[in-house]
């Protein structure tokens, strides 16, 4: 099951080194990535966490967990879309579906620990899902809207397709 923390950016590292002990009952350091996923030894919990302005969003999970959290800014993002593909373009109708397609691609690749120059002309999230290549992906995804941003949280699914 995925917990979900709303914290303040400034400070939410020391939130989730809190978090972490009180899940593991000692101090874990936070180990980065090549591509600078954190993560800690053991892999006990998985965790994930994105800021955007002053807000912060932590997400943990038993399985890998990506999070991406973005604040409205009253923007259009025609040059993004653009490179969208022709479903997602229909399905984007005002800047909160941008968000919710741009934090639910953010949120996959974080929990994969890759890049988005690996990822973006790869990935396409349409109808409510992931998919890479053309295939669906093995994973939950989840957008969360707030009244400042939207967040989504994708964890990898056990499931086979």
């Amino acid at each position: 099951m995925t917990e979900i923390y709303l914290a303040k950016a400034d400070g939410v590292y020391e939130k989730l080194e809190k978090i972490l002990y009180g899940i593991t009952g000692c101090s874990k350091e936070i180990l980065r990535t090549e591509n600078g996923k954190p993560y800690i030894e053991g892999n006990a919990v998985f965790f994930s966490l994105s800021h955007s302005g002053t807000h912060a969003v932590i997400a943990l999970n038993e399985k890998p967990v990506g999070v991406d959290l973005e604040i409205f800014k009253n923007k259009t993002h025609p040059l993004l879309i653009s490179k969208f593909s022709e479903k997602e373009q229909c399905e984007i109708t005002d800047e909160r579906t941008f968000l919710e397609h741009w934090t639910a691609k953010e949120a996959f690749i974080k929990m994969k620990g890759g890049t988005i120059a690996e990822y973006l002309k790869r990935l396409e999230y349409a109808d409510g899902k992931i998919f890479v290549d053309g295939k669906e992906q093995n994973c939950n995804i989840c957008a969360y809207v707030l009244d400042y941003g939207i967040f989504s949280v994708c964890t990898e699914n056990k499931r086979t397709l």
